[in-house]
């Protein structure tokens, strides 16, 4: 049994967004590192908040699609980082595709969605 149930996941993909959103200032991210942070973190966002699980906004996309598109975004996530300059910035990115793969393994995406 996977220990992450879809209020659980909520609440860690809010925490995300809000890494996310805080990273370049905190990081002292600049340029496209700064921007991809921000729009990962858009992205993720309205993911969150249309997903069918208690913390959404409003319940359109299924909790397994979720899931499909979380895992979907880390090639994109590992791409990022390969094209960064500074090893800050690869490693941030590498950090966000592994979580997200972690997070990922740990969820049980056939759980009720009211879980």
């Amino acid at each position: 049994m996977k220990p992450i149930h879809p209020r659980i996941h909520g609440v860690i993909d809010y925490a995300a967004c809000a890494a996310m959103l805080a990273a370049p200032s905190l990081l002292h991210l600049k340029g496209s590192a700064r921007t991809a942070s921000y729009v990962f973190a858009a992205s993720y966002l309205g993911v969150s908040a249309l997903t069918d699980y208690p913390l959404s906004l409003r319940r359109l996309i299924p909790f397994p699609v979720h899931g499909q598109i979380e895992l979907a975004s880390v090639p994109t996530l590992l791409l990022v980082a390969a094209l960064q300059k500074g090893t800050r910035e690869r490693a941030y990115f590498a950090a966000l595709a592994g979580t997200v793969l972690t997070v990922y393994s740990l969820t049980d995406w056939q759980a009720n969605p009211d879980s």
